[in-house]
């Protein structure tokens, strides 16, 4: 007997279970901050944490609720500051933090396998603008 899905909408709902746990797993991380200790952290007030979401000048990582909602640590760079090329790697790959945390983490085969954030942390902003870019487009680096 197997523990195969009975039904295409069976299949979709273990996906979405999946997806829910893996983002609750991630959420969860040490490096994930509450909107309170981020805020504390830049020496913003939540209203300027809030212009700086829809400006898209930060990565926000949306939970169950607004409250659930976690901000990654390492968007913050040497100098204290999120990383200067996210507002344009939302207007090139759109406006999901999850889409952007998927890009900034994973290995790229145009960046010798380094995340985009390890070349990021190198100073390679305008490569890593580019191959996103060309991820957007379909076309390689």
């Amino acid at each position: 007997m197997t523990d195969r899905p009975r039904t295409r909408s069976d299949a979709f709902a273990r996906a979405e279970e999946r997806g829910r746990h893996l983002a609750a797993t991630i959420l969860s991380g040490p490096d994930m901050l509450t909107g309170e200790v981020f805020t504390h952290r830049l020496g913003l007030t939540i209203s300027d944490l809030r212009d700086l979401e829809q400006a898209h000048t930060i990565l926000v990582l949306p939970g169950a609720s607004p409250r659930k909602s976690r901000y990654p640590a390492w968007q913050i760079n040497a100098m204290g500051q999120p990383f200067p090329v996210l507002p344009a790697l939302f207007d090139t790959l759109g406006d999901s933090g999850w889409t952007i945390y998927r890009f900034l983490t994973q290995s790229h085969p145009e960046l010798a396998g380094q995340t985009a954030l390890e070349a990021l942390r190198e100073g390679r902003d305008a490569l890593v603008v580019r191959l996103a870019r060309s991820i957007a487009e379909g076309t390689c680096v």
